[in-house]
């Protein structure tokens, strides 16, 4: 297949670019044809793709519209600065798709698929396929539920402002999901959501993200994180949804109950920079570690030399550090509400309901489970995210969504011929 893309992609960000990464060097050691194109100065050419032949990077970068904000910078300062960088974005949008559309009437390509965003653009004539970063309003929904303490540590006009926000960008969804003949999301979960948003059932597809399985891999050789502790981890941001709140209410009962714990957390806070206070109210600060960054390149031996990676959020489409952690032989703890507790197998431990008692439960079983067969655990652990996560799998099943727009648009024209309606 000739693939025209746009998206999320490199090599090693983590979370949804790294695995499109995967995605796209999958396809190209099959054989197909991927043209890549981005804002350039957004999405950088990927390196490590550019040894295959049939792959090209079309960056595409506006000068003047960078000359412009410069000048005017005077008179822009008095518009929010979200306003104007969406209205440049746009503009790329516009260029990036009449280069495509060039491309497309000198060298057709078979479909056009976006990676980690929505269908920002279509083609007369070319199917559109798009792997979203997860359903359009299920992060508003959450947010609505967690108002009270959002408004008690951010105040009211955070929660309007981001009202306003999503409500932008449910409309900004369902335009560009009606230009898709496929969507793709990342669990069943998230499925459903998006067929409760609108979309076709028999056009929406849950697949997981693939992960480097000899980068993220069990090494018993590297040390405990903390010797004569057992570390729960937290790697990911922070926003309100992700229930850090949750997350200490529950380690401060743990604690209760046994003081040779202790939780790192590592991540940056969002657009709600007040839940910071969680963490410096922590009663227990000696049992606590915050980072607001670690190299990506250090993340492996981070999950390798810790017991057990936590996930609370609510609402999650699918979690890169809980997949991580399964690779490098690791249990996890996720809510009912998490997609990737789909993959999770025997290796998750879940809680039923969004209480501190509940996730109190679920560490206090993860730890005995731990301690009571580590080889055994990390093999479980290990053998599941071999099953599920290997970009090799995935890939056949993209493979196969995309083969059959192809299908469907070589059939339409017959189909009209004969008076046929689809």
């Amino acid at each position: 297949m000739r693939i025209a893309c746009y998206g999320l992609v490199e090599e090693h960000a983590g979370s949804v670019a790294s695995a499109d990464f995967l995605i796209l060097e999958e396809l190209l050691r099959r054989g197909h044809q991927v043209d890549l194109f981005a804002k350039a100065d957004f999405v950088r050419q990927p390196e490590g793709l550019t040894r295959w032949p049939q792959f090209r990077y079309e960056g595409i970068l506006l000068d003047n519209l960078q000359e412009f904000r410069q000048r005017w910078a005077w008179a822009l300062k008095w518009l929010p600065r979200q306003v104007v960088e969406d209205w440049i974005y746009r503009k790329h949008l516009t260029a990036i798709a009449h280069r495509l559309r060039t491309q497309h009437q000198r060298h057709p390509y078979d479909v056009l698929l976006f990676l980690g965003v929505g269908a920002q653009f279509a083609i007369d004539g070319l199917p559109v396929v798009a792997w979203l970063q997860g359903p359009p309003q299920t992060e508003w929904q959450a947010l609505h539920r967690l108002r009270r303490q959002l408004v008690a540590l951010c105040g009211w006009s955070l929660y309007l402002k981001l009202w306003a926000f999503y409500q932008y960008k449910q409309r900004a969804a369902r335009r560009e999901l009606s230009r898709c003949q496929a969507v793709i999301c990342g669990s069943e979960w998230s499925r459903n959501h998006l067929v409760a948003f609108g979309v076709p059932a028999e056009r929406a597809f849950a697949l997981p993200y693939p992960f480097d399985l000899q980068l993220f891999r069990p090494n018993p050789e590297v040390p405990p994180r903390r010797p004569g502790r057992r570390t729960l981890l937290w790697l990911g941001r922070i926003d309100p949804r992700k229930r850090l709140d949750l997350m200490l209410e529950a380690f401060a009962l743990l604690l209760r109950e046994r003081r040779d714990v202790h939780l790192e957390i590592i991540g940056r806070f969002t657009y709600a920079p007040q839940y910071q206070r969680l963490i410096e109210q922590f009663p227990y600060p000696e049992h606590l570690t915050y980072c607001g960054h670690i190299a990506r390149t250090a993340v492996p031996a981070l999950l390798q030399a810790v017991d057990v990676v936590v996930q609370p959020s609510e609402d999650e489409n699918f979690g890169s550090a809980v997949a991580e952690a399964l690779c490098c032989g690791k249990p996890v703890v996720v809510g009912p509400t998490n997609g990737t507790g789909e993959y999770c197998g025997s290796a998750a431990f879940r809680f039923a309901e969004y209480t501190p008692e509940a996730l109190r439960d679920a560490l206090r079983a993860a730890l005995q489970a731990v301690e009571a067969d580590p080889v055994g655990w990390a093999t479980r652990a290990r053998q599941t995210a071999e099953a599920r996560f290997d970009v090799r799998r995935v890939v056949d099943d993209l493979e196969e969504i995309l083969a059959r727009q192809v299908r469907e648009r070589s059939q339409r024209p017959r189909a009209v011929a004969t008076g046929s309606r689809l």
